[in-house]
């Protein structure tokens, strides 16, 4: 198996990176680089229930952080907002969201006038109508990505470029994404392993250091550890058990694929990843192992329940080639701009990692 040395300052600068030689690449070099956009379930309009979609648009925040600055300004309660997935910081994202008990006096476009868009760090919502449901956590079909990457080697790009559209396949890893926010250490997998082992103390110092939305609060709390975790959203708390139960999983995935493949180790923000070198490999994989379990813990009604799901352990997307140039950001380099789906739960920057690693494995420079 291969190893690749990192640069440590250069991870921290940008955990969605790789340069080692001539494999390299940069993504979400500014938010614009990096579009999303939530593909929902289909959901019944309704006059009678009257429960608000919106489309929540929003850059320099999280899912979660957006939520609580909605709850805020709306003075409502966090839990009267429903939200399907969890969309990045690093991007322009835009997802629907629904809220119960809305104000029939509510203006929309006061709450979006009191962001500035300027800043990097901003919301909006627009009204969809009034739907029979709720959204819930997982209520989603995928998500749609349009995505720059830069710093290619100029002969990769255009190699790549030959053709409209490739057929990729991946090993469907969790991605740093899971396990910290950027600019922050990967330690939600530590916090929710924490929860299992019932150390709340500890659970409480990682996330003072996690920069993640709770930060600040638990950086303030005086009272004991445990109870911090109690009053927060019951949303939060199973976000990180399931990320520690992310890592197991990505954990126990790439020893299934050692047992027959070799492949590339890797480090993205100090979560290791096991890169297949070559598609006869993820196919071959796939065959043998198409889906792997995975133990989801959720707070429902302030009780911690497991579920067991099966995961799918690579997952297949047509990559469209959008446009090729050369990238004014890194001199001497080329940009190549993607789109693609996703279902619900894959990582568009893992699919990328595994999209650009095999075109240079495969390419002769």
């Amino acid at each position: 198996m291969n190893n690749i040395e990192f640069n440590t300052s250069f991870l921290k600068q940008s955990p969605t990176s790789f340069h080692n030689r001539d494999f390299q690449y940069f993504l979400k070099r500014v938010p614009e680089d990096f579009l999303v956009e939530e593909v929902p379930k289909f959901y019944k309009p309704s006059m009678k229930k009257q429960i608000w979609h919106f489309q929540l648009c929003k850059e320099g925040m999280t899912t979660s952080e957006a939520i609580t600055n909605i709850s805020n300004i709306l003075e409502i309660p966090e839990n009267h907002i429903g939200y399907a997935g969890l969309k990045d910081e690093d991007g322009v994202t835009s997802q629907r969201i629904s809220i119960q008990s809305l104000p029939n006096n509510v203006d929309i476009n006061a709450i979006n006038s009191r962001l500035d868009m300027a800043s990097g760090k901003w919301l909006s919502l627009h009204k969809i109508g009034y739907f029979e449901e709720n959204i819930k956590i997982g209520q989603l079909v995928g998500n749609s990505f349009r995505v720059v990457i830069r710093n290619l080697h100029n002969h990769i790009a255009h190699t790549l470029a030959k053709q409209s559209s490739h057929n990729h396949a991946f090993i469907n890893y969790y991605d740093t994404q899971r396990f910290g926010v950027p600019g922050g250490p990967s330690t939600t997998h530590l916090i929710g392993q924490s929860f299992h082992q019932g150390e709340w103390e500890k659970a409480l110092l990682l996330v003072r250091e996690s920069a993640s939305p709770e930060a600040q609060a638990a950086q303030k709390w005086q009272g004991k550890p445990v109870n911090f975790f109690h009053q927060l959203d019951p949303r939060r708390l199973s976000f990180y058990y399931a990320s520690y139960g992310s890592y197991q999983w990505n954990h126990l995935v790439a020893q299934e694929f050692q047992r027959d493949h070799e492949g590339l180790r890797v480090i993205r923000s100090s979560i290791p990843y096991i890169l297949p070198n070559s598609y006869s490999d993820i196919m071959a994989f796939a065959a043998a192992m198409p889906w792997y379990p995975f133990s989801r813990i959720e707070i429902i009604d302030g009780k911690k329940t497991e579920k067991q799901s099966l995961r799918p352990t690579v997952v297949h997307t047509y990559v469209k080639i959008v446009e090729l140039t050369d990238d004014h950001e890194f001199p001497d380099r080329s940009s190549l701009t993607v789109e693609f789906f996703l279902p619900s739960g894959c990582y568009a920057t893992m699919a990328i990692c595994q999209f650009v690693y095999l075109a240079n494995a495969h390419t002769t420079l």
